[in-house]
């Protein structure tokens, strides 16, 4: 059972709240706090295992009190998740939360909340239960697992690994999956992403539209090249950083022309979250074949894993996140596990892969994990 602190200086919201976790035998509330000062204070006292905080409130603000929380709960280091109102402002403060250190965020309209509304419910459990398993599931790199099942064998060097290298020239397009922890990851692997960019890069990263505008401008912010939103039918034809728009699936068409724009699809069948990665990885495997490098990020179960599997078997390159630097390496260890990875990377080097898109010839990670290739079915 996972301890629970609940913050927000709303009476009212914290007692919605507390319900809410209270009807999951999993989660056990053992106090709440009214401001950011009172979250520190019963922080220290109660050592939860997460802490759900408000952003705006009184006395101390969410993110003020994130930043102490990380600096005198490091003992026992509780999982953050921000609860940010869903407005522009918020969102942008919420990215900024990640950044400091909050585990997720959750967009939180009072209006619907307070009406016991089933949808945040299940939104709210949902990420509790993914920030639970992580804090009682210890990470473990993948440098001590066994090899993944169906794949071919390989001849490593003794007592070292061989490094992973790519020429950037036989790829046509990058598409990187991303859920719990993802953002700030973004923000590093982008960051020397230049206006020199050769390819677009298109992302999946699952959460809220307005979230995921705040995180295109943010983007567009870090990356030279420009960060544009793929609303429907946008065109993806020029180097340059792709978003899919929050609260939909992104699916690559082709159309006349020989151009591919970004379709929209409220429901697909079998994905839990939006938007999804499968989908995304499926229909640019589709178009680009063989041409097609897809990054796989940190967050909580499997998307993405059937659109890795669907990549390599075209003869594209997939890599996935190293299990030590992910809030949640539920998403790349499916991709490894199913012998879908190409190779397994730290963020560093995943930032020193995507920067040789934007000049230079090819790329040596050097200290990296590769995967062998997968056998064909």
């Amino acid at each position: 059972m996972s301890k629970v602190l609940v913050v927000d200086d709303s009476a009212f919201m914290r007692k919605i709240i507390v319900q809410m976790i209270q009807s999951d035998p999993e989660f056990e509330v053992v106090g709440i706090a009214r401001n950011g000062q009172d979250a520190i204070d019963q922080a220290q006292k109660l050592k939860p295992d997460i802490i759900t905080l408000d952003i705006e409130m009184p006395v101390m603000d969410g993110l003020t009190a994130l930043r102490r929380i990380k600096a005198v709960c490091h003992a026992f280091n509780p999982h953050v998740l921000m609860c940010s109102s869903l407005t522009m402002d918020s969102s942008n403060e919420a990215l900024k939360a990640l950044r400091i250190g909050a585990s997720d965020v959750i967009g939180k309209d009072p209006a619907i909340v307070g009406k016991g509304d089933d949808g945040f419910k299940a939104e709210l459990l949902a990420k509790l239960k993914v920030l639970s398993q992580a804090t009682h599931t210890p990470h473990t790199t993948h440098a001590k697992s066994k090899q993944p099942a169906g794949a071919a064998p390989t001849s490593r060097a003794p007592a070292s690994t061989q490094d992973f290298a790519i020429d950037p020239s036989g790829f046509d397009a990058v598409v990187i999956g991303s859920s719990t922890g993802g953002p700030p990851i973004l923000e590093k692997i982008l960051a020397k992403v230049t206006n020199k960019l050769s390819v677009p890069i298109i992302i999946a990263q699952h959460m809220p539209e307005l979230f995921t505008r705040s995180l295109t401008t943010r983007l567009g912010n870090i990356c030279s090249c420009g960060a544009t939103l793929a609303e429907k039918g946008v065109l993806i034809h020029k180097p340059s950083v792709y978003i899919a728009l929050g609260g939909y699936h992104i699916k690559l068409t082709r159309v006349a022309g020989n151009k591919v724009v970004s379709r929209l699809i409220e429901e697909q069948p079998g994905a839990l979250y939006k938007p999804s990665v499968d989908l995304l990885f499926e229909s640019a495997s589709a178009l680009y074949g063989s041409r097609l490098l897809a990054i796989q990020l940190t967050g909580m179960g499997e998307d993405g894993t059937a659109g890795a599997k669907a990549i390599r078997k075209a003869g594209g390159t997939v890599i996935a996140q190293e299990a030590s630097s992910c809030v949640v390496y539920g998403m790349p260890k499916a991709v490894i596990e199913a012998g879908a990875a190409s190779a397994i990377l730290t963020p560093a080097q995943i930032q020193g892969v995507l920067s040789a898109f934007c000049g230079g010839s090819s790329v040596s990670t050097g200290d990296s994990e590769q995967i062998p290739p997968r056998m064909s079915a």
